[in-house]
Order: C-alpha cells, then structure tokens, then sequence
C-alpha cells in the first residue's frame, strides 16, 4: 500500500523526519512531497526543497522525495495513493488536519487520512524555527537531519548574500 507525506518542508526537520519514519516502517511506499501552500512564503526553491528531501530520505528504501506545484489529490491519483500520513504537534495542528482529512474524504471516498502525534521532544521543531534561526545567526544543529544541515546553510548563504 502507498501513502504521501506532505508539507512545505521549507526546509524538512527531524519532526518531519519522526512521521516518515513511522509511514516507511508502515506502507511499502511512501511519498514525500513538498508542496506549495499559497499563503506562504519559501526561503527554499521547490528544487532545493526536493533535494533536501532525497537527502534527508536517502536511508529509506521505499521513500521517494519529489515537490509538487498543484493539488495533492490529482498527486494522488497519478501515483495511486489513497493513504495521507500527517504529523501533529498540538491542538491547533489537530483541529486543521483534522479538517484538512474531511476535506480530503469529501474529494475521494477512498482518501483515508492517518494523524500521528509527533513525541514532545519534536513538538517545537518547526520550518519557521529553523528559518527563524537562520536569519538570526543561531545554531541549527539538532533541528534537522546531520545530512542536510550543511546545505541548508550553504543554500541560506547564498540566498541571502
């Protein structure tokens, strides 16, 4: 069975990391899938973010990384995926991809949504914190995969220099 994995991943932290553990451990393939999310704005290309991804998913066998630009459902249906793996920190994150898998359920019947709290040591992590820091100058390390935190940098440099 086939699941997706979505997010801005702007750029992809150790708590994405946790959820797509538990998804590869779970289905025999899963997607990981940058998408864009129109009331953001990016510090990462959707190529960079994609990158990042294969990085950060390069011990998995049956993870594929890829960035899409339209609806994750006719993502879906392309690839043949009917189960959505979403992460959860609190209760606000709770109420929206609790909406967000009604949604989804309306759209398809066959789309089924799984909701996985993630531990409390990731319930901080965040995209925004890391970009937060960046622009800061404060030490993103423990934050985000070992094998991409040097990009990530370098990405952040040459973006802003």
């Amino acid at each position: 069975m086939k699941a997706i994995v979505t997010g801005s991943f702007d750029p992809i932290t150790l708590g994405h990391m946790e959820i797509i553990k538990y998804a590869s451990e779970k289905y025999d393939k899963v997607y990981v899938v940058a998408l864009v999310n129109e009331t953001k704005e990016y510090m990462f290309t959707m190529a960079q973010k994609k990158r990042l991804i294969e990085l950060a998913v390069s011990d998995y066998d049956n993870v594929i990384a890829d960035a899409y630009s339209g609806m994750t459902a006719d993502y879906m249906h392309k690839h043949g995926i009917t189960q959505i793996v979403r992460g959860v920190r609190n209760e606000q994150d709770v109420k929206y991809e609790k909406d967000l898998a009604e949604k989804m359920k309306a759209f398809d019947s066959e789309f089924e949504t799984e909701i996985v709290v993630c531990e409390e040591q990731f319930a901080e992590i965040s995209s925004t914190e890391i970009r937060n820091r960046l622009k800061n100058n404060v030490s993103i390390k423990g934050l985000l995969p070992e094998s991409i935190l040097s990009e990530v940098i370098d990405i952040y440099k040459a973006n802003t220099h």
